[in-house]
């Protein structure tokens, strides 16, 4: 998987900076990851996901699959190394977006 982030972050970077990940359905704790990097500029969520992943959080539910997956952008501060260290364990899928 990590191989599979970092390549789909690289194309990403050189067209929309946006990305679609689908988190593993064991990795509701690892949404603290991604919401720490939306706060540090690193990454930015649509409108209104924040909240949805702190109610997923809170609740310990994704709801429904559809919760898993989202688009993020990543940011002019966008690091990387952090984002595949941090993320490649919790995700299920990453594809570049348009």
């Amino acid at each position: 998987m990590r191989e599979q982030i970092e390549k789909a972050v690289q194309t990403a970077l050189q067209g929309s900076r946006k990305v679609k990940i689908t988190f593993k359905q064991e990795a509701i704790g690892d949404i603290n990851y991604l919401l720490g990097m939306a706060q540090g500029n690193i990454v930015s969520l649509g409108s209104g996901v924040d909240a949805l992943l702190m109610a997923i959080i809170q609740t310990h539910n994704w709801d429904n699959d559809q919760n898993r997956t989202l688009t993020i952008t990543l940011t002019d501060t966008f690091d990387e190394d952090w984002f595949v260290g941090r993320m490649h364990p919790a995700l299920e899928s990453i594809e570049v977006a348009s």
